[in-house]
């Protein structure tokens, strides 16, 4: 027979966990700055000091704490003289803290370390004697790295002393070197010289026009059905709405996408100081030529972005894109700066695409042969942007790749004048966000420099930061050189969240299991290619 547990000893217990209920939820405050997306540790950010919590708590309720709930889920820890109260989850994203386990007692002498901040640069002062822990790396999120460790810096009130950080009373260390910007877009002529350039012409040709338009005027709401946002970054906002034709007789609509970039003005957003004209002509290049390959004739994909067009505009953000930003802060809760901000007179540029789906992270296939097949298309875009560009994307996670569904039942390539045929399985790919990109145009090398760039390369979270590393040692730190196995790299990054981590509704299929092997078996190899080229042409059988 089980042994029962008296009912006197059960309420006797009951009463205590009602008395220490209350004082357990004053030690859970969570700053409502920092929001989920920052770092997965957000609760040791969030907890109480030692010092604050001597006073709340005595050496003997601590005992009496720690016996009553050796496996105990408050969200935040706390540190009370040397006591320390064990938690599992972090009460923003409900994941568990490194190092600990569900379900097993928490060791007597364990210390949680933070893992959000950086190391400290100056070489005089990597020796000294603080009273905390080395932090030798940053905790980012997998995605849009930029656009996190800016909202980290900006939501973070730190302040140093003596080569160390104060963030409401815990000693961590930090970059003691003023915060420069992330990387600079750079051009560089391969045999001529440069010459001088007016940036801000160049571009209103490149956007067919003699002046900026009115903001208000070139997006008024009239020409603009069911606007919504769909995303943002540290560049600034996307937009998704449904364009008419105006020709009610012949009613015809597509879903656009808008790129919103601020340029030119003295105002930082979102953690950065706004791109010049010459900073964006390269984009705006490296966009319309990855589009142009659409109608290419040895090398023909529709993998990239398809950029309808490119608009310079002035003024303020239309009220209605205003009121839709809103709902976007009010749901999802915005990142980025209110576009109330700006100035009559400033400037933005607008890249207007076709709408391609949501993005990788997101999707969930019917099964890993849909995926695999994704995977094929994204291969051989690759593999043509590095014949007719020297392309190579650089950033390639999974928030960067969208998936649509298409009714079309074979996608068709050209590539060194051979023509491919992929089975699509119901999903057509497109490869977006050309911002970290490296390509060569008219024998000038575009690229974004990031040899400066060291938080980048000690932030870790996700095998992408790995990528990250693995880039910079194959490029030995020279973000001129056209090196195309980084394409590699981001293949297998990609092979794995395929493997893994992507949403799929039927898992226990002999399809499935066949193509997962597929996935598996090709990551195996994938390292031993030079080249997107070269993966492509072992998948295919292709000469060289």
């Amino acid at each position: 027979m089980e042994d029962t547990i008296p009912d006197e000893v059960w309420k006797d217990s009951f009463d205590k966990l009602l008395d220490i209920q209350p004082k357990l939820r004053n030690l859970n405050i969570i700053k409502h700055s920092v929001r989920a997306s920052l770092n997965i540790d957000s609760s040791v950010e969030n907890s109480k000091t030692g010092t604050e919590l001597n006073s709340s708590f005595q050496n003997k309720e601590s005992d009496s704490l720690e016996s009553y709930f050796p496996m105990c889920c408050i969200s935040t820890p706390y540190y009370c003289g040397k006591k320390k109260f064990p938690c599992e989850m972090s009460p923003i994203t409900g994941i568990k803290l490194d190092g600990l386990e569900c379900n097993k007692r928490i060791p007597k002498n364990t210390f949680y370390k933070k893992k959000v901040y950086f190391e400290d640069s100056l070489k005089e002062n990597k020796n000294l004697s603080h009273n905390c822990e080395d932090h030798k790396k940053l905790l980012l999120k997998p995605g849009k790295w930029r656009k996190s460790l800016n909202t980290w810096r900006r939501t973070h009130n730190v302040f140093k002393e003596n080569g160390c950080v104060s963030s409401n009373g815990s000693c961590v260390t930090t970059i003691s070197r003023p915060i420069q910007p992330f990387c600079q877009r750079k051009s560089v002529l391969k045999k001529t010289l440069l010459g001088n350039i007016n940036f801000k012409k160049e571009i209103l040709e490149q956007c067919q026009q003699s002046k900026p338009t009115p903001f208000d005027l070139e997006y008024a709401t009239s020409n603009m059905l069911n606007t919504k946002k769909i995303g943002e970054g540290a560049y600034g906002e996307v937009f998704r709405y449904t364009l008419h034709n105006g020709n009610y007789s012949n009613f015809k609509t597509e879903d656009v996408v808008l790129k919103i970039i601020p340029i030119e003005g003295s105002i930082e957003i979102n953690g950065e100081m706004q791109k010049t004209f010459e900073q964006i002509l390269s984009e705006i290049i490296i966009s319309k030529k990855m589009h142009s390959l659409r109608h290419g004739k040895n090398n023909i994909t529709n993998g990239f972005a398809n950029l309808n067009k490119v608009k310079l505009v002035r003024g303020k953000y239309p009220q209605h894109l205003i009121m839709v930003w809103k709902l976007y802060d009010d749901e999802k809760k915005s990142e980025n700066d209110h576009p109330q901000i700006f100035r009559d007179d400033q400037l933005f540029l607008v890249l207007e695409m076709k709408y391609a789906g949501i993005d990788l992270s997101n999707y969930i296939f019917t099964n890993a042969e849909q995926s695999y097949n994704a995977l094929l298309q994204v291969i051989i875009t690759l593999a043509i942007g590095e014949k007719v560009y020297e392309f190579e994307h650089r950033d390639l996670h999974w928030g960067n790749i969208l998936i649509e569904k298409t009714d079309k039942k074979q996608i068709l390539y050209k590539f060194n004048g051979q023509k491919l045929t992929v089975s699509s399985k119901g999903v057509i790919v497109t490869i977006i966000d050309y911002t970290l990109s490296r390509v060569t145009i008219d024998e000038c090398c575009h690229f974004n420099d990031l040899s400066t760039d060291d938080e980048l390369f000690s932030a870790t979270g996700d095998y992408q930061y790995d990528i990250y590393r693995m880039m910079r040692k194959e490029l030995g730190n020279n973000w001129s050189t056209f090196t195309p196995k980084t394409n590699v790299l981001w293949i297998s990054y990609l092979i794995l969240k395929l493997q893994g981590k992507v949403k799929y509704e039927s898992e226990h299929t002999r399809t499935h299991k066949i193509y997962l092997r597929k996935l598996k078996d090709l990551h195996n190899i994938i390292f031993s290619f030079k080249s997107a080229a070269d993966c492509l042409r072992s998948l295919f059988n292709l000469s060289q």
